[in-house]
């Protein structure tokens, strides 16, 4: 299964309304050739689509007569399931769930949710993987509770308010994403990591499976570690590729792509490989080097920055001619090295912020960590009422977050802080849009078990990517012959770098792309702050109308303050102004971030 939607009752005698079930049924997909699978009674409507990337019809009705289905693959390493596949996987945790038992998916290893219900106790169940990197989204309505793995569905929903959550899509704006189960609307939240959302007795409760913090170290010699990493990225491999001996894979410039099409070729499989840089560019080159050395199937399709990642790759595929040569098994999953180098390479934890760290400063190390990544929100184009709520947002957030991490390691929480929260929110555009490019990904690098092994050994030899470089001697000679993109500041590629390419970090777009991205924002813009429900409440008029000529005659780069307010402006108008007015932020965290604010307010922020 791809996609799942559904409602629950929370009082036996109270059914569901016919027209939520037609909202549900009609949003799921946007394809009109997807026929949905449903299950109804008068307390639950569970209804589904699927893309068949994966074996298994991924629902089921039990003995017991509770209905289960997921999206994703449990991946689970316990020795329970009879069988190897999804469905038999999905059988074995529905046995448990019908016991209230959850321990079973500690043995969970892959990318899931789920959704359980049980029409004789009246219980249901939502469940998210071990790092929540398949949405679940839900929200409690009085007497139901919603949910969906996409939340443009749950937006179409007109049962269920939409109020701007103004916080929520600040730190959206400021930090990339919210933080917590948030999402811009309030009262709608994500599934965390580990989370199960139990309905029974008209309450609705929380809880956790797993707690990452709660990995007890391991004191394992460096070689050992090494070996073991590498057995166990094999196996996440290994366990994916269940015997299939054709695939596609995404390949750039970097290591993470390249140590997983490497491990795809030691299991044998003939692997067709997709680049997507820009010309002249060490993305491209090494890319094209290594696929030669490691005999991958490579093409080269120049794009331009910041593309829609899914929807490149499915269209590359499907006009790719050498599809035809040997169809994959399943050829709508597609392999990429996502989260090989927060996992393994350990980027953006710093010496600065590990130094600090170390002498337990840690909103320091917050302070370092929000100003070497860039993160602020820009204060100037919001009323002064909500530029007050947002002055210390993003400090006083993640210091919340780190402090709720209870390991003994400060670095180590940082890093679990890494993985528990970017990883599902980066590939959270990817599930949403699903029905459309119709492509499932496999990301080895986020294997629960793998992480859950780097969690446990010790920190310090993993920083900087020490590491990963040492661990490529386990791979094949072309993994290591071949030059590679070095992050700034980590251990640098032993193999020089031909003069004249430019890394991923410099590569511009083409001036025709610029232009044609400056030309769309000035338009959307123009047409914001025309629009005669300008949200003034939120947002200063004055200062975009000036930044937006400024910009339109070269006379500075306000792009950044044009694309923020227009965020607020575009959830203005998806929730027809509702929002619910923002509270007293707590003043516990302090001072001010002043070297941060201090850089933003000389960049016009």
């Amino acid at each position: 299964m791809t996609i799942l939607a559904g409602v629950f009752s929370r009082h036996p005698r109270l059914s569901i309304p016919h027209s939520v079930c037609t909202s549900l049924r009609e949003n799921i997909s946007r394809d009109r050739q997807d026929k949905p699978i449903e299950f109804r009674d008068a307390r639950a409507y569970l209804v589904k689509v699927d893309i068949g990337a994966f074996d298994g019809a991924a629902h089921r009705v039990a003995p017991t007569g509770s209905f289960a289905m997921l999206a994703g693959e449990p991946l689970l390493t316990c020795d329970g399931p009879n069988g190897a596949g999804r469905d038999a996987h999905l059988a074995y945790l529905q046995t448990k769930w019908d016991d209230g038992d959850f321990q079973s998916l500690g043995s969970a290893s892959g990318t899931f949710c789920a959704a359980y219900y049980n029409p004789r106790t009246g219980t249901a169940y939502l469940v998210a993987d071990k790092l929540g990197l398949r949405p679940l989204y839900y929200a409690v309505v009085k007497d139901f509770v919603y949910f969906s793995s996409a939340l443009r569905i749950l937006e179409a929903v007109t049962e269920i308010p939409k109020a701007m959550d103004l916080l929520s899509i600040a730190e959206t704006i400021g930090f990339g994403y919210p933080f917590g189960a948030a999402t811009p609307y309030v009262g709608v939240k994500m599934l965390l990591p580990c989370e199960v959302v139990t309905m029974h007795g008209g309450e609705v409760k929380s809880s956790r499976y797993f707690r990452w913090d709660a990995i007890a170290p391991l004191h394992a010699p460096e070689k050992e570690a090494l070996q073991q990493t590498y057995r166990m990225f094999q196996s996440a491999i290994r366990r994916r590729l269940r015997g299939d001996r054709t695939t596609f894979a995404y390949l750039s410039g970097g290591l993470d792509s390249r140590c997983t099409v490497a491990a795809l070729r030691a299991e044998g499989a003939r692997v067709y490989t997709f680049n997507f840089s820009l010309p002249n560019t060490q993305d491209q080159r090494f890319a094209l080097e290594y696929a030669k050395k490691s005999g991958a199937m490579h093409q080269e399709l120049p794009t331009e920055p910041w593309p829609q990642w899914s929807a490149l790759m499915a269209d590359a595929w499907r006009a790719s001619r050498r599809r035809q040569e040997r169809t994959p098994e399943h050829s709508s999953v597609a392999w990429t090295g996502e989260g090989g180098s927060v996992g393994l390479g350990h980027v953006y934890i710093s010496p600065e912020i590990v130094s600090r760290l170390r002498q337990n400063d840690l909103l320091g190390a917050i302070d370092i960590y929000l100003r070497q990544q860039g993160k602020a929100i820009p204060t100037r184009i919001l009323h002064r009422d909500l530029a007050r709520q947002c002055q210390n947002r993003l400090r006083e957030r993640l210091h919340q977050e780190l402090t709720a991490i209870r390991h003994p390691d400060p670095v180590r929480a940082f890093y679990i802080f890494l993985n528990l929260n970017g990883p599902r929110r980066h590939l959270a555009n990817h599930f949403e849009t699903i029905d459309q490019h119709r492509l499932e990904y496999q990301v080895p690098f986020y294997d629960s078990a793998l992480l859950e092994y780097l969690t446990a050994i010790a920190v310090d030899p993993c920083l900087y990517h020490s590491f990963y470089v040492k661990w490529l001697a386990f791979f094949e000679p072309a993994v290591r012959d071949v030059p590679w993109q070095a992050y700034p500041g980590h251990v640098p590629c032993p193999i020089p770098v031909p003069n004249g390419l430019l890394d991923q970090w410099h590569a511009p777009a083409s001036n025709a792309h610029q232009a044609a991205s400056q030309r769309a924002l000035i338009e959307r813009s123009k047409i914001m702050l025309s629009d005669p429900d300008f949200p003034h409440h939120m947002l200063r008029k004055s200062p975009l109308q000036l930044m937006r000529w400024a910009w339109k005659l070269g006379q500075g780069n306000y792009d950044y303050a044009l694309k923020a307010a227009l965020v607020y402006y575009d959830y203005w108008k998806i929730t027809g102004g509702r929002r619910e007015p923002p509270p007293t932020m707590s003043r516990k965290v302090a001072p001010a971030m002043t070297l941060l604010e201090a850089k933003c307010s000389k960049n016009g922020r």
